[in-house]
């Protein structure tokens, strides 16, 4: 992942998703769950685009551009996840093969396990980040734009389960470091929680706009 053309934010779509298709770990499914939340995000930006001067909305002007940075940070910073998720996973399995005793795996091993949770556990967080924003556009924003918004809400929440899967099959080689039992039990109970508030978010976010899109969602 070293060239700039290696990167996935600098792929086009057909070729992002061929390098899916190929016979290769990576990109895989952490690639794709931040290629997802980058799309979430994206089209929650394009919802709040939309809405941004309309005198309805007026009140909500301020809200609107806060949501609106705080989405292009997550939509650029979640391919940078992915990014990190396909390297953290491709340092660690590069160490598999080595015998548990062997000192090149011995000295480069915890770092690698640090690194193939780390990046797939931000990505949950970010992700139930952005479900927690677009709830806010609910009622705030353009309902002729509703089902892009329930979209992003079903986007973002599936990338969060996604992401969730990347973390929970590093647990146990996370658990099985010095001191390592605690932070990985921290780590899934947050991670847990994220992805259920994530589920329960893009739910209420699909309900709401089904129903119209008029009404704001309750916290």
């Amino acid at each position: 992942m070293s060239d700039a053309k290696s990167h996935f934010a600098n792929r086009t779509l057909d070729e992002f998703t061929a390098d899916l298709a190929a016979k290769t770990s990576v990109p895989g499914g952490g690639a794709a769950a931040g290629s997802m939340l980058a799309h979430a995000a994206g089209l929650a930006e394009m919802v709040i685009a939309f809405s941004h001067g309309k005198k309805k909305f007026v009140d909500f002007e301020s809200d609107l551009a806060d949501a609106a940075g705080r989405l292009q940070q997550i939509r650029e910073e979640s391919l940078e996840l992915a990014d990190l998720d396909a390297h953290g996973f491709k340092t660690l399995a590069d160490l598999w093969p080595l015998a548990e005793d062997d000192p090149v795996r011995l000295r480069a091993w915890p770092a690698a396990v640090h690194g193939a949770i780390a990046a797939p556990q931000q990505l949950v967080l970010r992700a139930a980040e952005t479900v927690e924003i677009i709830m806010k556009l609910v009622g705030r924003s353009s309902t002729l734009l509703r089902s892009d918004l329930a979209i992003a809400g079903r986007l973002a929440g599936f990338s969060a389960e996604a992401a969730g899967w990347n973390v929970d099959v590093n647990l146990q080689s996370l658990r099985g470091l010095d001191d390592g039992a605690p932070l990985a039990m921290a780590m899934e109970t947050e991670t847990h929680q994220a992805i259920r508030t994530a589920i329960a978010g893009a739910t209420a976010i699909d309900a709401a706009c089904r129903a119209g899109g008029r009404d704001t969602i309750s916290s």
